[in-house]
Formats: structure tokens, sequence, C-alpha cells
């Protein structure tokens, strides 16, 4: 770094430099060469505690309640969809800082630094929305807002990208050291908001945790009834319905898949041939199908026909795995004869996991 640039200032003042004195804040990075992709990542982190911190807690509860598996995969999820969005500006902006800086002027490292910094207006800019979808206030945004929201946000990033191709340009000309104060009062009241999504979305989780709790061991599971998807006759042999009341007396296990999902398909031999050895000893299993709208019931009776189950498959309507909180995919439950979970897996799991988990659940009481 060079020696004549001052120390760097806080990351509430830089926030605000780039938000309210964007050519002061974009020329500290560039005369540095740093601080850009570094300031986009202290965002994506804040905004998963600020906008997303009822399913961080969820994906806690389930290191307990459901596997360690489960909760990390959860946490990766949320920390990966703030990821994206933010890669996806900062990568844009980077390219076309790249392309209009012109030749000798290309340096794609501080093209990245610069481009990432272009995500801090469009994140604040999105911010008051993110908001109103918080549960513990509108729980939505009306759809006009969130448009008008998305042009404004890009057209800020065009114009912060605008202002680094000129910056990068005129490289190598006298940098103007900002006034200590620039930005200071900006970035802390923005700071300021995002906390506030932190106090709501605690007292929200604080007060709302039994519904965040995830269904685990030892819980009564769930009562449902869904239509089978191969049109055949349900266990009461009427009305083609899988009731899990009907199978009470015995060990369930409920297999959460669906047709978009390889580690769902690539179990799928598995679970077949554990039927076939479990089902003669009284085990009932159920397939699930999370496709969702994207399938119908005759579309899912097709790919029945051509890849048939030896038990009993319900499409579900998003319904019963809100209630079993299937957060991912494949999502296998056991229930012991008692109606109670016994075992839960998320992912991929082994035939000895599951044999072992269905022979505990069978040898149980009542």
């Amino acid at each position: 770094m060079p020696d004549s640039l001052p120390p760097e200032a806080r990351l509430y003042a830089r926030l605000g430099r780039l938000l309210i004195a964007p050519k002061l804040g974009l020329a500290d990075i560039l005369a540095r060469k740093s601080g850009g992709v570094r300031d986009a990542l202290y965002l994506v982190l804040v905004s998963v505690l600020a906008f997303r911190l009822s399913d961080v807690v969820r994906a806690i509860a389930s290191f307990e309640r459901v596997s360690v598996g489960d909760g990390l995969t959860q946490l990766v999820a949320l920390l990966g969809s703030e990821l994206r969005t933010a890669a996806l500006v900062a990568l844009v902006a980077a390219l076309a800082i790249a392309v209009f800086a012109g030749r000798g002027r290309r340096d794609p490292s501080l093209a990245l630094e610069l481009g990432a910094a272009c995500y801090v207006p469009y994140f604040f800019a999105w911010t008051p929305i993110r908001l109103l979808d918080l549960d513990m206030l509108l729980g939505y945004a009306p759809r006009l807002a969130s448009q008008v929201v998305r042009i404004v946000a890009w057209a800020w990033v065009l114009a912060m990208v605008v202002l680094s191709v000129r910056l990068v340009r005129q490289a190598g000309e006298p940098v103007v050291a900002p006034r200590p104060g620039v930005g200071r009062r900006v970035g802390l009241a923005a700071l300021a908001v995002l906390f506030a999504g932190l106090v709501l979305g605690a007292v929200w989780s604080a007060r709302n945790y039994q519904s965040l709790r995830p269904l685990g061991r030892s819980d009564m599971a769930p009562d449902f009834t869904l239509a089978r998807a191969d049109g055949q006759a349900g266990q009461d042999g009427q009305d083609g319905n899988v009731r899990l009341s009907a199978l009470r007396g015995h060990v369930v296990l409920l297999d959460f898949w669906a047709s978009w999902c390889p580690p769902c398909m690539a179990m799928m031999p598995t679970l077949h041939d554990l039927y076939g050895e479990w089902h003669p000893r009284g085990v009932e299993f159920v397939g699930i199908s999370e496709d969702g709208p994207a399938m119908t019931r005759d579309e899912l009776r097709g790919r029945l026909d051509t890849r048939p189950f030896p038990y009993p498959v319900a499409l579900d309507d998003r319904g019963v795995g809100g209630l079993y909180g299937v957060f991912s995919l494949p999502h296998l439950v056991i229930l012991g004869r008692d109606g109670k979970i016994a075992r839960v897996f998320v992912g991929g799991v082994g035939r000895a996991q599951i044999a072992a988990a269905l022979n505990a659940a069978n040898q149980s009481g009542p």
C-alpha cells in the first residue's frame, strides 16, 4: 500500500462513501487495489443475519433435532443463496469494467474489486423490499415495488460501472483523499437499518421457536392423506389414498424425493431392495414426490409406469413436505410403530445405515 494513503476508514464509512460519494469510495479501492470483495462478503454475511435469521435458527436447531448434515446443508444453502446474488452483480460489473477499461489498463483482479463494490448500492437498494418480506412485518413486498427496485438497483450498478471505468482510465492522476467524515452518517444509518432487521428477526424467532424447530426423534409424526399417483387402491382398498394414520402399528419409512434430484434417483434401487427385505416383516414404505407444480399427477403416473415403485407413491402439494421440514432432498423419515419419529436422514445415505435404523425402530415398543 502506498505510504501516501491515509489509514483505511471503518466499514460503515466505506459503505457510506459508496452510497453518497461513490467517486471517492471507488477511488479509494482503486488506490489500495483491494477492499471491494471484502466488503461485499461482509454484506453477504450480514444479510443472512438481518433477513434470514429465522432460517438460521431453524438450521441450528436441525443440528440437534435432525442431524449435523441437515443443519450444515441448510446453513450452506442460506449462505449460497445470498452469495449467488452478490457474485452475479460483482462478476457482471467486473466484466464490464475490464472490457471498457481499454488496452493496457485491463486488470482482472482490480476489476473484480471494483465490480464487488458495485454490489453495495445494489444491496441497499433492495434493503427496504427485503425488510417488507420479513414475516414479522408484511411477509411480502408489493410486486410493483419489487419491479421498480430491480430497475433502480441495476441502474445504480450501471452508474457505478461507468464511474469505475472513468477512474481506471484516469489511473496515475493524483488521488484525492476523502475527508474523514464523508459517508459516516449514511453508513451508520444503513447499518442501523440492518440491525433493526436483525432485532426484529430475533424477537420473532424467539416467539415462534416451536414452529421453527424441525421435527426430530420422539416427535409425533404429523398425519396426512395423499392420493396415490399410480391410481391404485389405498390401504383400505377403496379410494386410492395413502393415510399415515392407517399405518399406525407399523414401522414406516417416508421417502421424500423428486425426479430432478440425482441423489434421490441414485438411492431408488437401494430403497426398492430394502422394501423387498423389510416389507415381509411388517415395515411399510411410502414415496412422496416433491416435484411440485412442475409435474402433474398424470405425468408422475407416466414416470411410474416406466419405472415402477414396489411401494405406494403420492404427489405432494408441498404441504406434507412443509409439515416434516423437508429442506433438501433426498429426505427419509423413519417412524416407529407408535407413530413417533425414530430417525431422519437428509442427503444420500447408505443401505447399512437405513437398515440399522429400520431394525432399531422395528425392535422398539410399543
